[in-house]
C-alpha cells in the first residue's frame, strides 16, 4: 500500500498566478483525504522550491501558508540563490520530500480536485484495467489528460499532454532510477526541454497506465510557455516551421546529443541488473527487449526478459514470440561461433516457449536446433528436429534436404557400411523426389561409376526392391584422372571395399560388375532394356559425353538419365569439365529428351518417340 506522496512545485515570478495553483494543489489533497483518511498529515507534502524569482512569489507562498492554507504542516519551502531552471527546481524539490509517490505543478497551472484521488487510485491498481490494457507488472507512471480551454489543432493537443507533467504521478523508484531532471546549463537556454527528455526516460523503461480523464488545467497567461506557443498549437503541423535561430539549433544539437548519452547510460545500468538500483517490479521489460532485439544485442534481451517472473511464468503470446525469437537469433549467433553447448540451450529454450511464430519461422528454430545437433554427432535427435521442421513447414527445401540426409547417414550406421568418401549424400534428396516413385517395380538400371557403392547401395534399399529388379556397374575400380591424389593401395582396394557393402545390402545377387572402360563396356550391352542409367564415372568432358551416347541406346523409350557432377570443375580449362559433355549431348538430343531436373545434378527423361 503506498503511504505517502508529495508534490513538487517548481516556481519563477509567478506572484500573479501561484496562490491560484497552491489552492488547487489543497483542494485536490482535500478531495482524495476524503477517500483516504489513512493517510496522514505528515505522509503528505507539498514542497515549493523557488527558484531565485526577481518578483515577490516567495513572500506570496508564504503569506498564503501562513494565512490561508488548510495545510500548513504539510508545506516545505526552499529557494535557489540562482536561477537554474525548472528542472533542477524539481530535483532539489524532490531531495527534500520523502513521498513514495511523486506529482508535479508548475507554478501557474492547477490540479482539478480528483487529480491526485485518480491517480493514487490507479498506481494501487484499484481502477479497472481494462483487458487490452492489462499488466504483466505493477504499474509505475499514470499520465492522464489535462484541460485547455483555448481551441487547438488535434494534433498540438495530444502533443500537449505527452509533453506535460503536470499530468503525470510517478513512484519515486522511477525518479530514482532516471536520477532525475537533467541539470545542464543548455536546459535553461533552452527553456523547458528538460521536461521532454525525463518524460522520455519514463516512457522507455516504465509501465504506464494511461487514464483517459482530464484532471489538471494547463493554463495559458500572457508571457508564459503556452502563451508564447499558442500560434504554433492551433496552426496545422504539416504547415507548421520551425524558426529556431542558428544558435537555438545548436543548443537543440547539444541537449540531443546529451540526452542520448544518457540514454545509453539508463540502458547499461539496466542491464547490470543490480537490485540496488533498479525497480524491476515496475519495469516495462517488452519495448525495452524490443529495443535491444532491434540492436541485435541477444544476450542482453533475453537476460532483461527473464527479470520478470509474472512474464515467465504466465506469457502472454505476445511476449513469448519476442523471447523465442532472442533465443533463436542468440542460438544463431552461438552456432556460429561453435559455442554448441550454448546454441541449442538457446534454440531448445526458444522450443520450449511455444512461441505464436508463422509456421515458416516455427520450422526455422527447428531446423536450427537439428543443425546444432548433426555438429554435435547426435544424428538421431536431430532427424526429429528436421522432421519437426518439415511437418511445419513443407517447402523449407533445406529442413527436406537435411532430413534426407540425416536419415541416409543413420542408416549407413545401421547397416554398417564403410565409406571413405562421400560425394553421393548431398543429392539424397533430389533422388528421392525422382526416384522413389520407382521403387516396387521390376528394374534395370545401368550404373557408370560406383567406386565404393554408395549410390548402388542406395538403389539396392529404397528402389530396387523388387526381387527381380537388377543393377549393372561399370567400373575400373581404379578411379580416374581426378583421383590420382589417392595413393596407389587405397586405389587397389576400391573393388573390396565395394563387393564388402554390397554383401551388406542383402541384395548381392541383383547386382551385376562390369569391370573395365565404360567405352568399352558398355559396347557390350543389350540395347533397350534399361529403365535408369546413371552416369558418374570418367569426369573429363569427351568421357562423360561418350558415356551418353553410348547409353542413349541402352536405355528404354520413357526411362531416365541422371548426369552427376554438372556443376564440378577439377580444370582450369572449363571445356574438359563434366558441364560441357552434358550441355552437348543437352543441345544434340534437346528434341528427344525432357530436362526434369537441372542442379548439380541433371535428370533427363528419354521421350517415348525417340529412336
Amino acid at each position: 500500500m503506498i503511504k505517502s506522496l508529495a508534490v513538487i512545485v517548481p516556481v519563477y515570478n509567478c506572484e500573479k498566478f501561484i496562490q491560484k495553483t497552491l489552492e488547487s494543489i489543497e483542494s485536490s489533497i482535500n478531495f482524495f483525504r476524503q477517500d483516504y483518511s489513512n493517510i496522514a498529515d505528515n505522509s503528505t507534502e507539498i514542497v515549493v522550491v523557488n527558484d531565485a524569482s526577481s518578483d515577490h512569489t516567495k513572500e506570496v507562498v508564504n503569506e498564503f501558508i501562513q494565512l490561508k492554507s488548510r495545510y500548513k504542516s504539510i508545506y516545505q519551502v526552499v529557494s535557489h540563490s540562482k536561477s537554474l531552471g525548472a528542472g533542477p527546481a524539481r530535483n532539489t524539490g524532490i531531495r527534500i520530500s520523502s513521498g513514495e509517490i511523486l506529482f508535479f505543478c508548475d507554478g501557474d497551472d492547477l490540479f482539478l480536485e480528483e487529480h491526485i484521488y485518480v491517480c493514487y487510485r490507479a498506481l494501487s491498481q484499484e481502477i479497472p484495467i481494462q483487458p487490452e490494457t492489462r499488466f504483466t507488472n505493477s504499474i509505475a507512471v499514470v499520465k492522464t489528460k489535462a484541460k485547455i480551454q483555448e481551441q487547438l489543432h488535434p494534433y498540438w493537443r495530444d502533443a500537449i499532454n505527452n509533453s506535460l507533467l503536470i499530468n503525470l504521478c510517478l513512484r519515486r523508484e522511477c525518479h530514482e532510477f532516471v536520477e532525475g531532471f537533467p541539470e545542464a546549463a543548455v536546459y535553461k537556454q533552452i527553456r523547458g526541454r528538460e521536461d521532454t527528455a525525463y518524460l522520455e526516460w519514463v516512457n522507455k523503461f516504465f509501465t504506464i497506465f494511461r487514464a483517459d480523464l482530464e484532471t489538471v488545467e494547463y493554463i495559458r497567461y500572457p508571457g508564459n510557455s503556452f502563451d508564447r506557443q499558442l500560434k504554433k498549437f492551433q496552426t496545422p503541423p504539416e504547415d507548421y516551421q520551425l524558426d529556431w535561430t542558428p544558435e537555438e539549433k545548436k543548443l537543440h544539437a547539444i541537449a540531443t546529443q546529451l540526452e542520448s548519452e544518457k540514454t545509453l547510460y539508463l540502458f547499461k545500468k539496466l542491464y547490470q541488473l543490480d537490485q540496488r538500483f533498479i525497480p524491476s517490479k515496475f519495469i516495462n521489460w517488452q519495448p525495452i527487449v524490443v529495443e535491444y532485439l532491434g540492436q541485435e544485442k541477444y544476450v542482453e534481451a533475453i537476460a532483461l526478459y527473464q527479470q520478470s517472473g509474472e512474464m515467465k511464468d504466465a506469457i502472454a503470446a505476445e511476449h513469448k514470440n519476442i523471447l523465442a525469437r532472442a533465443y533463436n537469433n542468440l542460438g544463431t549467433a552461438f552456432h556460429q561461433q561453435k559455442a554448441l553447448e550454448r546454441a541449442i540451450e538457446c534454440f531448445q529454450a526458444a522450443i520450449a516457449l511455444q512461441p505464436d511464430f508463422s509456421k515458416a519461422n516455427l520450422a526455422r528454430i527447428y531446423f536450427n536446433a537439428g543443425m546444432v545437433l548433426l555438429d554435435q554427432m547426435q544424428s538421431q535427435q536431430a532427424l526429429e528436429l528436421f522432421q519437426h521442421a518439415c511437418e511445419a513447414d513443407s517447402h523449407l527445401t533445406q529442413a527436406q534436404y537435411q532430413l534426407s540426409r540425416t536419415r541416409y547417414q543413420l542408416q549407413v550406421q545401421s547397416k554398417g557400411y564403410q565409406f571413405t568418401q562421400d560425394w553421393f549424400s548431398n543429392n539424397i534428396l533430389i533422388w528421392e523426389q525422382h526416384l522413389l516413385p520407382l521403387a516396387g517395380r521390376t528394374l534395370q538400371v545401368l550404373e557408370v561409376g560406383s567406386w565404393e557403392g554408395r549410390s548402388t547401395c542406395w538403389l539396392l534399399d529404397h528402389i530396387l526392391t523388387h526381387e527381380l529388379s537388377q543393377i549393372t556397374c561399370v567400373d575400373t575400380f581404379q578411379g580416374s584422372a581426378e583421383h590420382r591424389r589417392f595413393d596407389a593401395d587405397y586405389r587397389q582396394s576400391i573393388e573390396a571395399r565395394f563387393d564388402a557393402n554390397i554383401a551388406k545390402t542383402g541384395a548381392a545377387p541383383k547386382v551385376q560388375k562390369q569391370i573395365g572402360q565404360s567405352q568399352e563396356k558398355l559396347r557390350s550391352l543389350p540395347l533397350n532394356t534399361y529403365d535408369l542409367l546413371y552416369i558418374d564415372g570418367s569426369h573429363i568432358a569427351s568421357d562423360v559425353l561418350e558415356d551418353a551416347l553410348l547409353g542413349w541406346r541402352l536405355v528404354k523409350a520413357g526411362g531416365l538419365i541422371v548426369f552427376d557432377d554438372y556443376g564440378f570443375s577439377f580444370d582450369p580449362n572449363t571445356q574438359h569439365n563434366p558441364k560441357a559433355g552434358i550441355d552437348a549431348f543437352l543441345t544434340i538430343f534437346r528434341d528427344k529428351i525432357k530436362i526434369t531436373h537441372k542442379s548439380y545434378q541433371v535428370f533427363v527423361e528419354k521421350l517415348p518417340d525417340s529412336a
